[in-house]
């Protein structure tokens, strides 16, 4: 089973030359955090860039009621807390592991000091924090435009892959995160499933049957020219 999109994006690591991407790796740690494990909390000093290098991690941030209000879900090669750990800032957001997950940590402060690293290292969490605000935008993009059911729609598309006529999948996280991330509450996202049924979409907890991959993907296209 693939929980994974097909593509992804480049990470920071990527967005450096060889030579300080050496340094950088060098001086990174690699800690492992189990299903539920807190890794940051909002407001704390963040000291460091974190990279998913496996697993899944949510961002979230806890509003005045109480409640909590998912800004997003990292796989393998997303990071977080650049920009503050670049200016001695602190974290927007809480992060919490939602499987079990290695995440590379890196005082940008110890790098620095590397031959070119300070501009380069700078130029790629600029970069970074570009695609995250371009991610934002898309999500907030489709929150206004679009139903529940077709938020769904679109997440179970990049989902998936072709796998001839029929494609199981699993869900990397339980549903009430998903419901989180796609912007509802779980019964509306209950309710959105229900509405994927005509297209051969079935869901049992974590377990996602598509009857006809190649149906989902030319609805979605239809959605997307409308």
């Amino acid at each position: 089973m693939n929980t994974q999109t097909a593509t992804r994006s480049p990470s920071l690591l990527d967005h450096l030359p060889d030579e300080v991407r050496a340094c950088v790796v060098s001086r990174a740690r690699i800690r492992k955090y189990y299903r539920g494990a807190t890794l940051s909390l909002q407001g704390e000093p963040a000291r460091s860039v974190k990279i998913v290098q496996s697993g899944w991690v949510k961002l979230y941030r806890v509003q005045p009621d109480g409640n909590e209000a998912i800004m997003a879900t990292l796989s393998e090669g997303q990071s977080f807390d650049e920009i503050e750990a670049l200016r001695g800032g602190v974290s927007p957001s809480s992060a919490e592991a939602l499987s079990d997950t290695l995440v590379m940590q890196i005082d940008l402060s110890a790098v620095c000091s590397c031959k070119n690293a300070h501009h380069e290292i700078t130029a790629a969490v600029l970069s970074v924090a570009d695609a995250h605000m371009a991610a934002m935008r898309k999500d907030i993009e489709q929150m206004k435009s679009r139903t529940g059911a077709q938020r769904l729609l679109q997440y179970l598309a990049e989902l998936s892959v072709h796998q001839g006529d029929r494609t199981d999948l699993e869900l990397p996280y339980d549903k009430v995160v998903l419901a989180g991330k796609l912007g509802m509450r779980p019964e509306s996202l209950s309710r959105a499933f229900g509405r994927l049924k005509s297209l051969g979409v079935s869901s049992h907890n974590r377990q996602i049957r598509i009857a006809d991959t190649a149906q989902l993907h030319d609805s979605l296209s239809d959605m997307v020219a409308v």
